[in-house]
């Protein structure tokens, strides 16, 4: 592992049935306990217009403290009471970009994409995509493509 930075940002995914108000009453709890294990910040968004994912988290960890939880770089995934998980795994983010933004459009991909306003690679090889992407309005012609694995989210909690 080589350090890219002093922080990670880790992306967690969930698909659930459930409405928004339950599905949080059931992950408070769980994201208070990383809270405590060392996470700076935890963000929780809901996705919108995607049939794989419903929330996805927005955790900021201190390298260190991250590698303590999750040597290999990715948390284990599990599922249970109508809700299923997908760990993306951890990326290299600066410091300038730890503050959470109201709305994002990600793209988890192995593609390569120039001239990408936020390009964070993986943290280890173990992390499946190789980079996650975060566009802005000044990658507009990007976001015009085809690109239907983007998850466009909306911030509804910080923890």
């Amino acid at each position: 592992m080589t350090v890219h930075s002093q922080y990670i940002v880790q992306f967690v995914g969930f698909k659930t049935n459930l409405a928004e108000i339950d599905f949080m009453q059931r992950w408070t709890p769980f994201a208070a306990n990383f809270k405590r294990a060392g996470i700076k910040t935890i963000d929780l968004y809901k996705i919108s217009d995607n049939d794989k994912l419903t929330f996805i988290s927005r955790n900021i960890w201190d390298t260190e403290t991250y590698f303590q939880h999750f040597p290999t770089g990715v948390a284990g995934s599990a599922s249970g009471g109508g809700i299923s998980v997908t760990q993306f795994g951890g990326y290299w983010i600066d410091e300038n970009e730890l503050d959470n933004p109201k709305i994002m459009q990600l793209l988890f991909t192995n593609e390569s994409f120039s001239s990408i306003s936020i390009n964070r690679k993986r943290c280890t090889d173990k992390v499946n995509f190789e980079s996650q992407i975060e566009f802005r309005e000044k990658d507009s012609t990007l976001l015009k493509k085809n690109l239907t694995e983007i998850l466009n989210c909306t911030h509804i909690k910080t923890l």
